[in-house]
C-alpha cells in the first residue's frame, strides 16, 4: 500500500470452493488480474474486504485484484490443497502461527524486498517474525496483536461485580468468575482453541505448545497442569460451559449470545464484536499468574504462491495493501490492529472502548510470539477433536495432550 499504483476493480467475494478464478490473467483491456484469498467470516467481513480491495485502488489501470474469501474454518485446509496443486491465489493471505506448515507452495519475498528497496522498519517486529520461516520472509503483515480477555460490560454492571483493570490476577479472575456464574449464565467460555486456550496456560504456568526449534511439547508437566486448571474451568469448577464436539466457533459465538461474562479475543475481534454483540464490550488483560501477566501476539499477513505467474506485480500489490494509509483503515473499521506502528492510533480512535489504550500497551509489553510447528493446522484440528472430552471431565489433561502428540508427531 505505499506509493504504488494499482487498481482494485470488481472485487468479487467467491468461496474457496466454488468456481476458481485464474491466479492471472489479462481483461480486454490488457490489465493484469492477480487474485487474492482471504478468509472472512459473514457478510459484514467480507463487504470489509470489498472495500478494502476497492480502497486500494485507483492507481494503476494495469492491475486489477480479484477478491475470493472463504470461512476461516475452512481457508487453510483449502489453501493447502491448492498450493499443493498448483492453481493457488498469487496473493495468499497467510496467519503467523501456520506459515510454517505452508511454506512449499508460497514465494519467498527477501529478494523482492531486497530489489525493491521495500522499507519493513515500519512493521512491528514480532509479527514480522511470525510470518517467517527458517530465516526467509513469507508473507508482509497487515495486523499484529496479542490475546487479550474480552468481556461483558453490561453482566458485570447488572451484579455489581467492578470492571477488570490491567494487572488483576488470576485468583481475582476465577472469583469474578464464580460471580458471574448463574443457573443460564457463566463467568468465561474456555475453548481448546489455540491463541485461546494457550495464553492462559503460558499465564498459569509459563509452559509453551512448541519449543525454539518448532518441535512439539505438548506433555511436560507444566502444560498438563496449565491445560488441566483451563480445562476444569468447564469440567469441575463450572464457571464455564462445556464444549461440544470439535466446535471452533464456539468461544465467539458463545460470548457474542451474551451467556457468558468473558472471553479471550483479540484486537482484530473488534469489528464483529461492535457490529453483532447485544452487549458493551470492555476489553482486559489476561489475568496475572505467578511471573505476571502473559500472552502471545499473533498476526496476519498477504504473501504469494509460488505459481503465481507475475510475483513482481504480486509484490507491488501487497505493499499496495499493507501501506500506512490503507492500514489506519482497516484499523478505523476495527478490523485491524494495524501492524504499521505508525498506524495504530486508528484502531484506538475507532474502539472507543475505555481504558482500550492502556489494556493494548499492557498487553503488548508483555506479549511473546506464539511458537507453532510447521504441521499446526493438524494440531489445532486434533485439539478440537479430543476437546469435548477434556472439558466435560471425561478425559484428562494427561490422555489428551498424549494424545494430540501422539498423533500430531514432533512437528
Amino acid at each position: 500500500m505505499t506509493g504504488l499504483r494499482i487498481v482494485v476493480r470488481a472485487a468479487v467475494a467467491v468461496a474457496l470452493a466454488g468456481t476458481l478464478v485464474t491466479a492471472c490473467g489479462a481483461d480486454g483491456g490488457g490489465s493484469k488480474t492477480l487474485t487474492w484469498s482471504m478468509w472472512a467470516t459473514g457478510g459484514e467481513e467480507q463487504q470489509v474486504w470489498h472495500e478494502f480491495a476497492d480502497r486500494v485502488s485507483r492507481e494503476d489501470p494495469q492491475i486489477t485484484i480479484k477478491l475470493e474469501t472463504s470461512s476461516f474454518d475452512d481457508y487453510f485446509a483449502k489453501l493447502g490443497t491448492r498450493l499443493d496443486s498448483g492453481d493457488a491465489p498469487c496473493i495468499v493471505s497467510m496467519q503467523s502461527l501456520r506459515t510454517g506448515g505452508y511454506t512449499e507452495g508460497m514465494l519467498p519475498l527477501d529478494d523482492l524486498i531486497a530489489r525493491n528497496k521495500f522499507d519493513v522498519t515500519d512493521f512491528d517486529k514480532s509479527v514480522m517474525e511470525g510470518l517467517s520461516a527458517d530465516g526467509k520472509q513469507y508473507a508482509l503483515p497487515y495486523d499484529v496483536g496479542p490475546t487479550i480477555l474480552t468481556y461483558n460490560r453490561d453482566m458485570f454492571r447488572n451484579a455489581g461485580v467492578p470492571e477488570p483493570r490491567p494487572g488483576w490476577t488470576l485468583d481475582e479472575f476465577e472469583s469474578v468468575a464464580r460471580k458471574l456464574t448463574g443457573d443460564r449464565t457463566y463467568g468465561f467460555v474456555a475453548a481448546p482453541q489455540d491463541v485461546w486456550m494457550f495464553p492462559m496456560v503460558l499465564t498459569k504456568t509459563g509452559a509453551q505448545p512448541a519449543d525454539a526449534t518448532g518441535k512439539l511439547r505438548l506433555t511436560t508437566p507444566a502444560m498438563i497442569e496449565g491445560v488441566q486448571w483451563y480445562a476444569d474451568l468447564a469440567a469441575r469448577k463450572k464457571v464455564a460451559p462445556r464444549v461440544p464436539a470439535a466446535d471452533p466457533t464456539f468461544s465467539d459465538r458463545t460470548f457474542l449470545s451474551g451467556d457468558v461474562a468473558m472471553g479471550a479475543n483479540g484486537p482484530w475481534a473488534l469489528l464483529n464484536l461492535k457490529n453483532q454483540a447485544g452487549f458493551q464490550v470492555g476489553l482486559t488483560t489476561i489475568p496475572a499468574g505467578p511471573d505476571g501477566s502473559r500472552t502471545y501476539s499473533a498476526g496476519s499477513g498477504f504473501g504469494i504462491s509460488r505459481s503465481c505467474p507475475d510475483p513482481e506485480g504480486a509484490f507491488k500489490a501487497i505493499t499496495l495493501m499493507t501501506a500506512k494509509e490503507h492500514l489506519e483503515w482497516l484499523g478505523g473499521v476495527g478490523r485491524a490492529y494495524p501492524s504499521r506502528e505508525s498506524a495504530q492510533h486508528a484502531w484506538y480512535e475507532n474502539a472507543r472502548i475505555p481504558g482500550a489504550r492502556e489494556v493494548l500497551e499492557a498487553a503488548n509489553a508483555t506479549a511473546v510470539p506464539l511458537r507453532t510447528t510447521e504441521n499446526w493446522e493438524r494440531v489445532n484440528q486434533l485439539l478440537n477433536q479430543y476437546g469435548a472430552d477434556l472439558f466435560s471431565g471425561a478425559s484428562s489433561a494427561k490422555q489428551v495432550l498424549e494424545q494430540v502428540q501422539r498423533e500430531a508427531g514432533p512437528g
